[in-house]
């Protein structure tokens, strides 16, 4: 742990030993995730009590990879899908599961007792009078921990909800709340009221912004976000995985991998481009990298960040734009056939009212000085690296005086997610898996091309 993700811990800790609850509310790319995963596993030194990590959809497999990753010990379950099957309590320390989970199945979770409960993304619960809310503030629990980068977004309700979940009995009912504190301070801004209201919640929150633990971290945080394909686009996807598998393994029987060339390119660049954009394919199809992407523009943008989103196709910049604007974020956008780049460049520096820039990975990989970005999205990865470290590099140079956070978006059970576990498996391939002109799979062997598209 880092000098300030180690404070987190030990505050979470001294919450826990008093049987408090409270919300670390630290900065996206700060290691909330790590920090309640060390958390855990203190509690699961001596615990007989499954704990309970809930959250959004999204968020499912990155937690178990990051569990794995950090504490391979703690034995990680899912209780989430189509086969949701309550044993998984019975032989895992901790189990994963969403908010839309939670209130379908309520009535199973009533007898459960449990060790703790985290709240990942926690705004989740900011309506109190939501269904969801009302099934997590039913949960049996000891400890009871949120995280969020945004816990108030917009009104002091949702403060309310907060707190009802970490200590019941703090604030008493909504009615007292209000009567104490929101309508003095919504309506009157009554300046003792609100000092009084934020003495009284400090001991329970924890918030730190990049700018201030600066000195702890590196210049450049590298993470990957694993996403899940809705079903429409899974059933789509693995149609055409299943079109190419039969026919590439034609080809190679009869003319031999060397000659089978074309068609593994094609195969690979079509079901590339279905991980990321679908829609170009089919328009009854919507991707299901977008919610997790803009989901996590808008806590970047509401956390003062400024953003770079790199993609390789242009139907995908098409897609994100109307997600951004959708949601009121103002952006730019530039392609290969935009020609002022140094004014659009010029205006994302020095505009603050620009929050996020668009644009393909080969436009903006070189050239371009776009330092007052700290945030970038790598959309679809590119199977070069170096092509990819360009496109961060926009960000990470001289004049870059905060720490870049880059995330690369995988999709689950897709060629994206079997490129990534070929790289682990063999570090010197894929440098040039599909050249920077998209025309070479020379690297790749027969069982490689199996192991791609098979199921």
């Amino acid at each position: 742990l880092r000098e300030y993700q180690e404070y987190g811990f030990k505050w979470l800790s001294y919450l826990i030993d008093n049987n408090l609850g409270g919300c670390l509310a630290d900065d996206m790319g700060l290691g909330k995730t790590l920090q309640a995963i060390t958390l855990l596993s203190k509690i699961h030194l001596i615990a007989n009590k499954p704990s309970l990590v809930i959250m959004p959809k999204s968020l499912i497999f990155n937690w178990e990879s990051e569990i794995n990753r950090f504490n391979p010990r703690l034995k990680v379950g899912i209780y989430y899908g189509n086969n949701r099957d309550l044993s998984v309590f019975n032989n895992s320390d901790v189990v994963l599961t969403t908010y839309g989970t939670i209130r379908n199945d309520i009535e199973k979770f009533q007898d459960l007792n449990l060790e703790s409960i985290i709240l990942d993304e926690s705004q989740n619960i900011k309506n109190i009078n939501a269904q969801t809310t009302k099934a997590i503030m039913t949960l049996n629990s000891k400890y009871r921990i949120a995280l969020s980068g945004t816990p108030i977004e917009n009104n002091l309700t949702e403060l309310y909800s907060l707190f009802r979940f970490l200590n019941p009995s703090m604030f008493g009912s909504l009615e007292e709340f209000n009567n104490i504190y929101a309508n003095p301070i919504q309506r009157d801004n009554d300046k003792t009221v609100i000092e009084e209201l934020r003495k009284k919640i400090y001991p329970f929150i924890l918030r730190r912004v990049k700018k201030e633990v600066l000195k702890d971290l590196p210049e450049k945080i590298e993470q990957t976000l694993y996403v899940e394909m809705n079903k429409d686009h899974k059933n789509y996807y693995n149609e055409r995985r299943s079109y190419y598998f039969n026919m590439i393994n034609t080809q190679i029987k009869e003319q031999g991998l060397g000659k089978s060339q074309f068609y593994i390119l094609k195969a690979l660049n079509e079901l590339r481009q279905l991980t990321s954009c679908p829609e170009s394919k089919n328009e009854d199809i919507i991707s299901s990298k977008r919610i997790v992407l803009i989901n996590n523009v808008i806590d970047a943008v509401a956390n003062g960040h400024k953003v770079l989103i790199f993609t390789n196709y242009i139907k995908s910049i098409e897609n994100i734009c109307e997600d951004l604007e959708k949601q009121g974020i103002k952006y730019l956008s530039m392609t290969g056939s935009t020609k002022d780049r140094q004014s659009l460049v010029d205006k994302f520096q020095n505009d603050p009212k620009y929050k996020v820039f668009v644009m393909t990975l080969k436009t903006g990989g070189v050239g371009l000085n776009l330092t007052s970005a700290d945030t970038i999205f790598i959309y679809d990865p590119w199977w070069n690296k170096t092509v990819e470290n360009q496109a961060i590099d926009r960000a990470y140079r001289i004049g870059q005086n905060k720490t870049v956070l880059s995330y690369k978006l995988i999709l689950k059970d897709s060629i994206e997610e079997k490129i990534l576990k070929l790289q682990e498996i063999k570090n010197e391939l894929l440098e040039n898996l599909i050249s920077e002109d998209n025309s070479s799979v020379k690297f790749l062997t027969e069982k490689d091309i199996q192991f791609i598209l098979s199921e």
